[in-house]
């Protein structure tokens, strides 16, 4: 009734052999070196060195290194971008790993008193995966390395967010700064009109246009004290804590100086570094890569061990092939999906010419109208400087001065907003062609 010491001998011999097997073909799961590779590229692209040892508390002035290292340790997407990195790593390991392996048991016992079989053990194993284990690796790893270029892509597009923000925050609390200063000088001319207007020396109109200008120059202060707390609030929420107070103290960024390059230079740099591009490649390579894996043949083999109960034992060696009648429609989606890899390539290659092109050409004017800016606030400094002197003499009113003043306040605005738009562009140009600048030339 029960199988003699060989059946065991043979079903302890198929435990260790499936044992061997699947460990032998196993590769390592730990993602610590995918991981770190995400962070060098992303390191080795970025226009700065990021340092997240640095901390920062709210309350703290924050300068622009601790506002990114900040965002690097708490940005949600860029951790689930490492997270997939580790799920990557692991189906490298389930790709290189055959076909689980099945076996089956049986134990007859007689109901009819003729004789039977009393033990039926039987294995099976996929060999389909013997051919189409190259395609299965070459397939993860491309898909692990799609997850290491979008980490690395993530972190330089947090890096360029923040430096943003960061500069917008500190140009608009600048532009308060001046906003107030002009509502100062616009609250002084309207008490001078109302002195002479009371010596009779000024008309009520005179009165009435001085608390206008005042009105309005409140107005625009106000507006600038709530496009900083704005802009605070986007600051923050780049970096990963919106919930924090909004009123921040920054302290400068303070950008390197960007030498022009022509657009063929900043074009051919850009295909060259960019991640996402990079990022497209990859999938193609892997799309052909799963061309191989659309139709493989189906094989398995078996092996089945049948003891009956006059202790008559037999082997049966056994086959089995699987005719695959969708094997020419599954080899046309496999080629199609290859094909949407490549013109969605295409795309991306052509929206990049376009990013690239559009932000030097905004660098350009950009450049050009700050130059003029700067004319500006000097003709009016010389001019205020003149006005300054003839007052002294006697020989300009205070009400003559102001305006001056003001006109300088409003020049030195337009020129920190055209400054503003040039410092931006150049981060957005430094991420379009790939992160930094560094190495352009090579």
């Amino acid at each position: 009734m029960f199988p003699n010491v060989r059946s065991f001998k043979l079903q302890r011999i198929i435990q260790i052999s499936v044992f061997s097997l699947l460990t032998g073909c196993a590769a390592s799961i730990d993602a610590t070196k995918d991981v770190q590779s995400a962070r060098n590229l992303a390191q080795k692209q970025l226009p700065v060195v990021i340092d997240e040892s640095q901390a920062w508390q709210p309350g703290e002035s924050l300068s622009a290194d601790a506002a990114l290292a900040y965002a690097i340790t708490h940005d949600a997407l860029l951790k689930r971008d490492l997270s997939i990195i580790v799920q990557r790593r692991a189906e490298i390991a389930q790709a290189e790993l055959p076909a689980n392996p099945t076996i089956n048991g049986a134990f007859g016992i007689a109901i009819d008193g003729l004789s039977g079989a009393p033990i039926i053990l039987q294995g099976m194993q996929g060999l389909s995966w013997l051919w189409t284990r190259p395609d299965r690796i070459a397939a993860a790893e491309q898909t692990l390395q799609q997850a290491i270029l979008t980490a690395a892509s993530r972190t330089i597009e947090v890096v360029a967010d923040v430096r943003t923000k960061h500069l917008t925050v500190s140009n608009y609390a600048t532009l308060l700064e001046l906003a107030e200063q002009d509502t100062t000088l616009a609250r002084r001319a309207l008490e001078i009109t109302i002195e002479h207007a009371s010596a009779g020396e000024a008309s009520g109109n005179a009165i009435d246009k001085a608390r206008i200008s005042m009105l309005q120059s409140e107005h625009t202060s106000q507006q600038a004290v709530n496009k900083l707390a704005i802009a605070s609030l986007e600051l923050l929420h780049a970096m990963g804590c919106p919930e924090v107070e909004s009123v921040l103290d920054v302290i400068p960024l303070q950008l390197t100086n960007y030498t022009d390059y022509t657009d063929v230079t900043l074009l051919s740099f850009a295909i060259e570094q960019r991640l996402d591009l990079a990022t497209k490649r990859a999938i193609i390579t892997k799309r052909s890569a799963e061309i191989g894996l659309a139709n493989p043949p189906l094989i398995s083999a078996s092996v089945m061990f049948n003891e009956n109960f006059g202790d008559r034992q037999a082997i049966l060696p056994g086959g089995s092939i699987t005719i695959a009648l969708d094997g020419d429609a599954k080899e046309s989606v496999a080629d199609s999906k290859m094909q949407q890899s490549m013109f969605e390539y295409i795309d991306a290659m052509r929206t990049v010419v376009k990013e690239v092109r559009t932000l030097h050409e905004s660098f350009l004017s950009s450049t050009l109208e700050l130059d003029i800016d700067s004319q500006i606030v000097r003709a009016t400094e010389t001019s205020l400087e003149r006005a300054v002197d003839a007052n002294k003499r006697g020989e300009f009113h205070p009400l003559q001065l102001i305006p001056i003043q003001r006109e300088l306040i409003t020049a030195k605005q337009h020129k920190l907003q055209d400054a503003l738009i040039v410092s931006t562009t150049v981060i957005a140009l430094e991420r379009a062609v790939g992160g930094t600048f560094t190495g352009i030339y090579k």
